[in-house]
């Protein structure tokens, strides 16, 4: 009698312990967790079929706001990524490379080097370090990133990270139109947006710029301790293990007074860079030449907006397919139409943004401001409904959702 009565304490024990597990699992990964667009883009990226895509661009917001997947593929065949996260920190450069690398094997990653160039007084904290460690899978690349970045003190928050956001309830209901957009990018496989982000602003700066005396100014400030240390180990890894299809770029910004010891610091890394053997391409130095404009092409001092993400990738395409002889992958019909469905996307978001531009013009708004496009369920479903009564406004045709539907339906009934 007391075995059996043993037995059902244990039974009981054990079936309320998987409960705790299974409730905090179902919470830590689907409610109580931080989420906005850099969660999506990074959860993406592991969606993409393995060793699918052409090229892949790390960096921090000036890249997915500059660069356009989508676009990309649509002009020049090349598939690609940003994998990207905002503020994106010198320490998480190098587990990035290694994600891309053990991930995708793509014929050529692009570092953007603005995660060097923080000063040591203006280093990004930490959730700016978690938009990547809690995005990535829990590999040893991934260890070894905490190990090297994290106080042990901290760590269980990043194995837990319940532990961290256990209050973040309070998010709701904000955060329902992520949950949303990551339910609908898990079911389809792929990012519409694939990692896109930009708000709908033509920014007009209103201070003293810089741009047109850079091509003149070879002058170094010294990087930041941290910053130089970290690019070197970056620099001395890749060289260590032969890694030799990596391409370091500075993308364009406005570069006003305060910004200009930051274009110094980048005149240094680019010096170390190509001490080791590698190309650096400093379109920023080079922007008024490359025929970025400061007052059209902008959101704000230091991110891209439609008109110049699309100038950037057609000269980040040019140069990959043309100087380093990335070509494009073959793909699976399926694997086609994820491409072609996000194209469309890019289109709508496109068309939508240029109309938001437009208005905002109208009214004289030219500051910081516009309204934000990202891969949301609010963002997804604005686009939708401009493309739904505005079929033949903008730059670009769309094909609306439902017509890809029916399209879907007539083929299934052909075959």
């Amino acid at each position: 009698m007391k075995k059996k009565l043993y037995l059902l304490r244990a039974v009981k024990l054990i079936a309320f312990a998987l409960a705790v597990i299974l409730t905090t699992y179902l919470l830590q990964f689907f409610l109580l967790k931080r989420i906005d667009n850099n969660t999506m883009r990074m959860e993406a990226f592991y969606l993409e079929d393995k060793d699918t895509l052409d090229a892949v661009v790390i960096g921090a917001s000036d890249v997915y706001a500059g660069y356009s997947a989508a676009y990309a593929y649509e002009n020049y065949g090349i598939t690609s990524y940003p994998y990207a996260t905002q503020a994106s920190p010198a320490n998480i450069v190098l587990p990035q490379i290694k994600e891309v690398i053990k991930h995708q094997h793509p014929k050529m990653v692009v570092v953007e080097i603005n995660s060097f160039l923080y000063k040591d007084s203006e280093l990004p904290n930490e959730a700016s370090q978690r938009m990547f460690a809690d995005n990535v899978p829990r590999d040893e690349i991934w260890r070894d990133y905490l190990a090297d970045a994290v106080p042990e003190e901290k760590q269980l928050e990043y194995y837990l990270p319940i532990v961290k956001y256990h209050s973040s309830w309070t998010d709701y209901p904000w955060k329902i139109k992520f949950l949303k957009a990551e339910m609908g990018l898990k079911q389809l496989g792929y990012s519409r947006f694939r990692g896109y982000k930009t708000v709908a602003n033509e920014f007009h700066p209103d201070a003293k710029t810089y741009n047109d005396r850079l091509p003149d100014d070879d002058h170094s400030d010294p990087m930041g301790a941290a910053g130089q240390r970290y690019l070197i180990q970056t620099l001395d890894y890749l060289k260590e293990n032969n890694i030799k299809n990596v391409l370091f770029v500075r993308f364009p910004h406005i570069v006003r007074a305060e910004a200009f010891t930051r274009f110094r610091r980048t005149n240094e890394a680019g010096k170390i860079i190509e001490s080791y053997g590698y190309d650096f391409i400093n379109l920023e130095k080079y922007s008024d030449e490359y025929g970025f404009v400061n007052d059209k092409d902008y959101y704000n001092w230091d991110h891209l907006n439609i008109y110049g993400s699309e100038k950037l990738t057609e000269i980040m395409c040019k140069k990959l397919t043309q100087d380093y002889g990335v070509t494009p992958a073959q793909l699976t019909d399926a694997e086609k139409k994820s491409w072609e469905d996000s194209v469309n996307y890019y289109h709508m978001i496109y068309n939508y943004s240029q109309e938001m531009i437009k208005r905002r013009l109208k009214l004289g708004k030219v500051d910081d401001g516009g309204t934000t496009v990202s891969e949301d369920a609010k963002s997804i479903e604005t686009i939708e409904k401009y493309a739904r009564n505005h079929p033949d406004a903008g730059k670009y045709k769309v094909i609306l959702p439902e017509d890809q539907e029916e399209a879907t339906v007539d083929n299934s009934v052909i075959d």
